[in-house]
């Protein structure tokens, strides 16, 4: 009797071993996508699954984490493939100081060329959405005032003697890489009796309820989309890019090379996916997400669903 088991059990680790998905057996192609805390990480993280998954990987994920945590799980190893920002990148992850006046193409390629080297990171095409700092105004604010630029809002301070009532959040006010700098770097200044600060959001909340003429937005807010605020273009190039990008662990693309393709494929749907940026196509980059972020934050449509409608209409995926 004590044979016959034996062999019996020989037979089914044999099995085990030969009949697909039986067992312990290779699982295929799989990785494991993170994203961060934020509509437009869980839009980018369900974007970027579902076409992998669609291209026949399986794809787990780790979802809903903060910057930190993201990077510390692509440097363990335990994330294989994720987006962050270009700006967080070379001032947090590869801790440089911000010099104004490099424009987006330019850190894109410092990012992409140091974190190959320090991190074993590749860095794919980059998304040209810029979702950093800006000043906005109702439509009708900017249209009235014929200003399109920061630099053309700058003038208009000066002429005014910076009586235009103006809201940011306290910290940028403050903050040695915000208000004062961009002051000084446009030749501005905003009056004091002008000026109203609050906690974050609060500008948002101040020029929507027309509490302001001029407010601190970021560059992809759904407020923007949402009520057609002007956003200023920074056309001297002040404020660090904050362009979204997804990259792979070296290792990770070594073993499958086709990612960069299927990931650099989405990144295409994009305005100006695939070529060098200019203010207008970071510009329409920030419609675009102004306009995915306001689906989920506005509309309540869960980011999943906005991830697949975008990919089905982008002829990304089929139905």
């Amino acid at each position: 009797m004590h044979r016959r088991i034996v062999t019996i059990l020989a037979v089914v680790l044999t099995l085990a071993l030969v009949l697909p998905g039986a067992g312990c057996g290779a699982p295929g192609k799989e990785v494991t996508v993170g994203n961060k805390n934020f509509t437009e990480q869980y839009i980018i993280g369900q974007m970027m699954k579902q076409l992998l998954e669609d291209r026949g990987f399986t794809v787990n994920m780790v979802a809903d984490i903060s910057t930190m945590a993201l990077r510390g799980g692509m440097e363990a190893g335990d994330i294989d493939i994720c987006a962050d920002y270009t700006g967080t990148a070379w001032m947090t992850h590869l801790a440089h100081t911000y010099t104004p006046g490099v424009d987006n193409n330019e850190l894109y390629e410092m990012v992409k060329e140091e974190d190959k080297v320090i991190g074993g990171f590749i860095w794919l095409d980059p998304i040209w959405n810029n979702n950093t700092y800006a000043l906005a105004s109702w439509a009708e604010f900017a249209e009235g005032h014929n200003v399109e630029t920061l630099s053309d809002l700058a003038a208009l301070y000066q002429a005014e003697g910076g009586e235009i009532v103006t809201f940011v959040d306290f910290e940028f006010s403050t903050r040695p890489d915000g208000l004062p700098a961009l002051e000084k770097h446009y030749g501005f200044k905003v009056a004091e009796a002008s000026l109203m600060t609050g906690a974050p959001g609060a500008s948002l909340m101040g020029l929507e309820n027309h509490k302001c003429e001029v407010a601190m937005v970021f560059g992809t807010d759904a407020h923007v989309a949402k009520f057609g605020w002007h956003v200023y273009l920074d056309d001297q190039a002040f404020f660090p890019p904050y362009d979204l990008t997804p990259y792979v662990r070296a290792e990770v693309l070594d073993k499958y090379p086709e990612i960069a393709g299927i990931l650099n494929e989405l990144v295409a749907t994009f305005p100006g996916g695939g070529e060098s940026a200019t203010p207008e196509i970071v510009a329409d980059g920030q419609k675009v997400w102004q306009e995915l972020n306001a689906k989920v934050d506005i509309n309540k449509v869960e980011p999943e669903e906005v991830a697949h409608e975008y990919l089905v209409e982008n002829g990304l995926i089929t139905e």
